[in-house]
């Protein structure tokens, strides 16, 4: 699993501004009001080759409103679950007694966890001088940086990424099929897990939230190994104002990160929701298998037609992702779970599908004689071959004359005979067009 570094430190120090420029995006608002950034904010980054999480988080205060109560909740739970800890500070506003209170506190409780101290908005010779008063926080080598010109970024960088843990490359070789079982709190998932395990070993309430960590679960069947990870429920985002809904937030979408295969469990008297649809988009951005569980199937009353109709609604709402497989399954009855596990093998081997050239070539002709590409400028679009890219997951590249003349609904065209000529359910493709 990727490294997770947090940004924290007290409001307006600068943190969104180095989160931006760490994953080279703008995704983080930026503004000189303290406290814009109020939930945490996760993006990809990768430096040196070596790829990580970056958090952002809203900031370190001690003001007794709700808002700023909220704001440190969810930046101490952030420390909890990070693998390093960036510590900003601001050198234009001096040493506070936010920033010595913060220092103390991670020197006291967060030992075992790399912390560097990072003293943002040096951006003259003078400035870099009075940076040496955050000594007195007891970090003895303060980084000196500006996230907003850049200078020192690339040298902390450099230090942060020799401090993550050490892997073994064991989990990359590993056969296990990791599933994470995801959803909305109180849809049955601790229920699917202990069917499946023959065993209570999760708690199972009617509480929505109950569980609150991810926990992980080994079984095999048909002499193969899978690791289920049972997680907590993923809320709105209005909802989350606790630190501890926050924190399994935080581990549902890192269990999202480990899996091979999701599963969206969703309650089949309540049907899909704004936040089912939020959580497949999820899965599907980080490139994961993934497989939807109408639970509690035994409480609909049904006929022949029930669970066409209420598929064909499930794809309605998600549209363009209608290559998710649905399946309907009562926890409480063991109702199609084994063939639920048997679908979500099957989607694992997909994301692990390797076409040869010869043959997607093969494929590409075919598909150019049926239906050659246009473009609205009217000059000629060649699309002259195709080839797979290594990748966990399935990445194609299109080399064409003029990539920038494919128009979208040919690419969707593609995508849609891609999954007609090769079995691709329940993976998301990434198809990129590039000039030859």
């Amino acid at each position: 699993m990727k490294p997770l570094v947090a940004l924290v430190g007290r409001p307006n120090v600068g943190k969104s501004t180095l989160f931006n420029r760490i994953t080279r995006s703008k995704s983080a608002i930026t503004d000189s009001t303290p406290g814009v950034t109020r939930d945490r904010h996760i993006a990809p980054a990768d430096w040196q080759g070596r790829e990580f999480l970056v958090m952002d988080t809203g900031g370190y205060c001690h003001d007794k409103d709700a808002i700023s109560t909220s704001m440190l909740e969810q930046t101490l739970t952030a420390i909890h679950e990070a693998d390093v800890i960036l510590f900003m500070v601001d050198v234009r506003s001096g040493l506070t007694y936010l920033d010595l209170d913060m220092s103390n506190m991670l020197k006291k409780n967060f030992r075992d966890k790399p912390v560097f101290l990072v003293v943002n908005k040096v951006e003259s010779r003078q400035l870099a001088f009075d940076a040496e008063e955050f000594r007195r926080t007891g970090f003895s080598e303060p980084w000196i940086i500006s996230a907003r010109e850049g200078t020192g970024v690339a040298d902390l960088l450099d230090e942060v990424v020799t401090s993550f843990p050490e892997t073994d490359g064991g989990e990359e070789n590993d056969p296990t099929t990791k599933l994470a079982v995801i959803g909305r709190p109180n849809v049955g998932k601790s229920s699917f897990v202990n069917a499946l395990l023959g065993t209570n070993r999760h708690i199972v309430s009617n509480t929505p939230g109950t569980t609150r960590d991810a926990i992980d679960s080994r079984f095999r069947r048909n002499g193969r190994d899978f690791l289920l990870i049972d997680t907590a429920g993923l809320r709105k985002r209005t909802k989350i104002d606790r630190g501890i809904e926050f924190y399994s937030s935080l581990r549902t979408e890192k269990s999202i990160e480990r899996c091979d295969v999701a599963l969206l469990l969703i309650d089949a008297e309540q049907g899909l929701e704004k936040q089912d649809i939020k959580i497949v988009q999820m899965a599907v951005e980080k490139k994961k298998g993934i497989l939807i569980l109408v639970n509690k199937w035994d409480l609909i009353e049904k006929d022949s037609k029930t669970s066409k109709q209420y598929s064909d609604d499930i794809y309605g709402h998600i549209g363009n992702l209608s290559w998710i497989p649905v399946h309907f399954i009562s926890a409480l009855t063991k109702k199609n779970l084994y063939k639920a596990i048997d679908t979500a093998y099957e989607i694992s081997l997909n994301r692990q599908r390797k076409i040869s050239t010869s043959e997607l070539n093969r494929f590409l002709q075919d598909v150019l004689s049926e239906s050659p590409p246009s473009s609205k400028s009217g000059r000629e679009l060649k699309i002259k071959y195709v080839t797979q890219i290594g990748a966990p997951y399935p990445v194609f590249a299109f080399f064409c004359n003029n990539p920038e003349f494919v128009l979208s609904n040919y690419k969707r065209f593609l995508e849609k005979r891609l999954r007609q000529g090769f079995e691709f359910a329940g993976v998301p493709l990434s198809l990129r067009y590039r000039r030859k």
